[in-house]
């Protein structure tokens, strides 16, 4: 999940708390400027919810990073603010 501020990404992480990693088991991680997990930790991840400047610099070396060629499903919120002044 990429959005484009980390508020945004703060909020999707408090809301899908409760569905998915208290009801469904899963492991949500976050990925911002504020903060940085591990390698282990985001492999881990069902979930990553990153900003897109934060994205950018970690799928630049997806070679390198397993967690970033597991990602089946990108999804972006608010994609019409990106590239706005």
């Amino acid at each position: 999940y990429i959005a484009p501020l980390k508020a945004l990404v703060r909020e999707r992480m408090s809301d899908w708390r409760v569905k998915f990693v208290e009801k469904l088991q899963l492991k949500m991680q976050e990925l911002t400027g504020d903060v940085t997990p591990d390698s282990r930790a985001l492999s881990s991840a069902h979930i990553l919810a990153t900003t897109p400047e934060k994205w950018d610099g970690v799928s630049r070396h997806w070679q390198q990073r397993a967690y970033v060629r597991k990602v089946k499903l990108v999804i972006i919120d608010e994609i019409h603010l990106l590239g706005e002044e």
